[in-house]
Formats: structure tokens, C-alpha cells, sequence
């Protein structure tokens, strides 16, 4: 599988990454332990090495720890998660306690990439969190420090806080949602890449909806996240996935094809990451890995149909 460098990390990172907040049960259905494993086993036998959990995935990062404890070794595998603590002062003493935790449920002595997941807007408690996390990088717990940049919706206050911590110097990586129906971050992306910030794409299939296997109407239940989302827009959203799809040639087979290699075009972005329940959905994820690059034709319609309307998908 191909590789590109995460910014001034100097890892080298395969083009497609497992999100595996898939596979923790609850929030996308549950998942049998069998299914997880296979699942697992595909992405990295496919030649994947960068997987992506967090605090608050359910139960991904244990599942993660009793693959890595009962079926190899995380040796070569590229391990990054998240906390949600830090978002105001009083919760910035938490990163550490999350840090731990995530170490001990992953089995693991370190993590490459740990992100502040939704992280702070004020720039007392940006500098707080920042230096927490600095502590753990210090003492070797992380590798990494990273910014995930708060989603699915994007607006012009998202711009601002990438902005924001690209000028603090002390972030090595971001993790940020880019898709056909949210191209919104393309120049902070490339101003981000410019100051060796690697960028770690999400939800270039708009959490599913990208995947044609929903159609106008369809009902989310609870505890599925997707239930929470505004019904109006998610109905626009699978009126553009329509449209999309009459872009679908070969050797391009389906809708999550040209949204995968779409998302992979813009030039600052290092790695993209893709969910999946099961192998099936593994191996048809890596199949776009092989694949042409989009027709020059293809990419121009896609940026002038879609480059606009960011906001108007945002879904909460």
C-alpha cells in the first residue's frame, strides 16, 4: 500500500487508515467480537499500518488491546487516540488520566499520535492542554501531539481554530473532516502542510452517507450518533449523493470510490481514515487504494458543484 509522510512526524503513514470507533459497538451498532477481529486482521494484512481510536469510541480501545494481547504484536502499527478532557480548565488535569487510561486498555507503552479531540478555543486553556500533553511526550507516553478538529459540521470558526493552533508551533498533526461535501478546510489544510502539520483526513463518506447504502427517508435509531442529526439536511446530503453518483466510470465502481480518491487528491493531506464493521468493508475500502488517479474532468466538476456548500451540510 502507498505511503506518505505525516508532516514533520516523519511517519510514514498508508494512505488509508482504519477508524476503528466502528467496531467499539454502540454508537454504529454492535459488533461481534469474531466480525472485529477479522475486521482488524484485513486492514492490516491488506498492508494498512494506521489505526485511529479514542477515550470515548465505546469499547474500541480495549478491543483494540485484546487484538494487539491475543493476535500480534503492535510492532509497525501506527496507534493514535484521543481525549475529550481539556475543553475547558477545570477538565485539563484529565488529559493525563485519559493518556493512562488509553495506555493500559491498548496494552501498550506509548501511542504515536494523541489528539485533544474537540479541543479548546480559549487560549489559556489551549496552552494548559498543550502542556499537559507535552509532559506526556517527554516522558516518552506519546510520540506525538495532535488537534482534532471538532465535526462533521465546518464553518468559518473551524478555519479560525486551525488557524489558531497552527500558529501556537506546538502541534504535530491534525485530524480534520474533508469530503466532497465539505471542502471548506482545503487552503488551512495546505497553510497547515506549510507549516509541517501532518493532516489526517475523516468522514470522507459523511459517516456512511457517502456510502450508497442509504436512501432518502431512512431512520437512525438511538444510540446510533446519526439519530441526533438534523433530518432536513441529512435529506440534502442524500439528494447530492444522487448527484454524485452519475459521475460513477469505470474503472471507478461505485460512490465511496470517487469520494475516498477524492478526498486523497488534495495534496496536504497524509492519510485518510475509513471506517468498517466487517472484512467485506475492508477490502472494499483498500480496493480504492489501487485505483487511477480521478479524472482531471471529474475533479473539476466535483470542486465546482460541491466546493460551496460545506455549511449547508453541517447536520447538527
Amino acid at each position: 500500500m502507498r505511503k506518505r509522510i505525516l508532516g514533520k512526524t516523519g511517519l510514514e503513514v498508508t494512505e488509508l487508515g482504519f477508524g476503528a470507533w466502528t467496531i467499539g459497538g454502540v454508537s454504529y451498532g454492535d459488533v461481534e467480537k469474531k466480525d472485529a477481529v477479522d475486521t482488524i486482521n484485513s486492514y492490516i494484512n491488506a498492508g494498512g499500518n494506521f489505526i485511529d481510536t479514542a477515550r470515548r469510541y465505546d469499547a474500541s480501545e480495549s478491543i483494540l488491546g485484546n487484538y494487539f494481547k491475543e493476535y500480534r504484536n503492535r510492532e509497525n502499527i501506527i496507534l493514535c487516540s484521543k481525549t475529550f478532557a481539556g475543553q475547558q480548565m477545570e477538565t485539563v488535569p484529565m488529559i493525563r488520566e485519559d493518556v493512562e487510561e488509553s495506555l493500559k486498555l491498548i496494552g501498550t507503552s506509548y501511542i504515536d499520535v494523541y489528539y485533544l479531540h474537540q479541543p479548546p478555543e480559549d487560549d489559556g486553556v489551549i496552552d494548559a492542554a498543550l502542556t499537559e500533553l507535552e509532559k506526556a511526550k517527554e516522558e516518552g507516553l506519546i510520540r506525538h501531539i495532535g488537534a482534532s478538529i471538532k465535526g462533521p459540521n465546518v464553518n468559518q470558526m473551524t478555519v479560525d481554530l486551525c488557524r489558531k493552533y497552527i500558529k501556537t508551533g506546538r502541534v504535530d498533526v491534525f485530524q480534520v473532516v474533508y469530503s466532497i461535501l465539505r471542502q471548506k478546510l482545503y487552503d488551512v489544510i495546505l497553510e497547515a502542510q506549510d507549516a509541517g502539520i501532518g493532516i489526517v483526513a475523516r468522514t470522507a463518506l459523511e459517516s456512511g452517507f457517502l456510502s450508497g447504502n442509504y436512501r432518502p427517508g431512512h431512520v437512525f435509531t438511538e444510540p446510533d450518533h446519526r439519530a441526533r442529526w438534523i433530518e432536513a439536511n441529512l435529506e440534502f446530503i442524500l439528494e447530492k449523493t444522487r448527484d454524485i453518483g452519475k459521475l460513477v466510470n469505470a474503472p471507478y465502481e461505485n460512490i465511496p470510490q470517487i469520494a475516498t480518491k477524492f478526498t486523497l487528491t488534495n495534496p496536504g493531506i497524509s492519510t485518510l481514515i475509513l471506517g468498517a464493521r466487517n472484512s467485506d468493508q475492508v477490502i472494499r475500502n483498500m480496493k480504492t487504494e489501487i485505483l487511477p488517479p480521478l479524472p482531471e474532468e471529474t475533479l473539476n466538476v466535483l470542486k465546482q458543484t460541491y466546493g460551496y456548500i460545506t455549511e449547508r451540510c453541517n447536520t447538527k
